[in-house]
């Protein structure tokens, strides 16, 4: 072996050692993901997107990121577009659980892996995901509950807002308030509408909710979102300050409002690292790493912000 050969080589060598450092090698180079969010013009996406490109660029992977523009048809035919380019993996944030698993079992025929992000998919009916990236949407509600009762006590009245109705996020969130508080009889849902997770749409239910129940009548209003934070400022500003706020998901103005006190307290799923972990576990995945993916579920931290702690964490976006 000639001393150029020789250097050749062990540069080749230690290339594939730096590379088995990491874990992984190359075996992502060049691979190809498609990625449907049911849509991306709702403000929670932005960092959860950027994260996902940062990460798939750096790693040398080819990313097709497209929007379901809220609509299941298109979000169907997003993913049955990425079936036919035949990519290497799909990722998919649904509006439907349920309505997606028909395009999953056609992914899945094709032999190309889905994995579900943010929202889940309804794998109870043989659906196959490879995980779920997201937070437990059921421990979010359970914990907006734990706020509820600290907001008011034991007996109270509080009004609701919902996200968009169907979606688990939607679904879960329910179902973990509910189940906190059945454990306090004494407070009572008066009412709940859903806002679809826009800004515009809570504003106007919070401003009904606050006509229809007067001083005394409502003790704490609860949005999934964080879209109820103008509803707040609001309230605020009418005088009502005897209604107490608690939001979902951690925005910078919901930061705000907490530190002047005109919201109690959110639950903080912070997007960004679901789009990051979503395409190092497609990376494991195409390593032949799939046993370290966390499955059925990749649950991500949710930790509860209130003006007792709020200065020790940054806004999850915004800014």
């Amino acid at each position: 072996m000639t001393l150029y050969t020789r250097r050749f080589v062990l540069a080749g060598v230690a290339s594939l050692a730096l590379a088995a450092s990491a874990g992984l090698g190359w075996a992502q180079q060049g691979k190809r993901i498609g990625f449907m969010i049911w849509n991306t013009s709702v403000p929670f996406y932005s960092n959860l997107i950027k994260t996902a490109k940062e990460t798939a660029e750096k790693n040398g992977l080819k990313l097709d990121l497209q929007s379901g523009n809220g609509d299941l048809a298109t979000q169907i035919s997003i993913v049955q577009q990425f079936i036919a380019q035949q990519v290497d993996m799909i990722l998919i944030a649904p509006s439907d659980p349920k309505g997606i698993v028909p395009v999953i079992r056609q992914a899945t025929a094709a032999n190309i892996p889905v994995m579900a992000v943010n929202t889940k998919a309804d794998i109870s009916t043989g659906a196959k995901v490879v995980t779920y990236v997201g937070v437990d949407d059921f421990v979010f509600g359970q914990r907006q509950g734990d706020l509820v009762v600290k907001a008011v006590g034991e007996n109270g009245k509080i009004a609701y807002i919902l996200g968009k109705l169907g979606t688990s996020a939607q679904l879960d969130r329910e179902a973990g308030l509910m189940d906190t508080l059945k454990k306090h009889p004494g407070i009572v849902v008066v009412e709940k509408q859903a806002a679809d997770w826009d800004n515009s749409k809570a504003l106007a239910i919070t401003q009904d909710f606050l006509s229809k129940y007067p001083q005394g009548a409502v003790n704490a209003i609860v949005d999934q979102g964080p879209e109820g934070v103008n509803g707040a400022n609001f309230a605020v500003g009418a005088g009502r300050t005897d209604v107490k706020f608690i939001m979902g998901d951690y925005p910078l103005d919901v930061r705000n409002a907490i530190i002047k006190g005109t919201v109690y307290g959110t639950v903080d799923q912070d997007p960004a690292p679901q789009g990051k972990v979503a395409i190092e576990d497609a990376i494991l995945s195409f390593a032949g790493k799939g046993d370290q993916i966390p499955s059925p579920n990749h649950y991500l931290d949710l930790p509860t912000i209130t003006k007792e702690n709020v200065e020790k964490y940054p806004a999850a976006w915004g800014g």
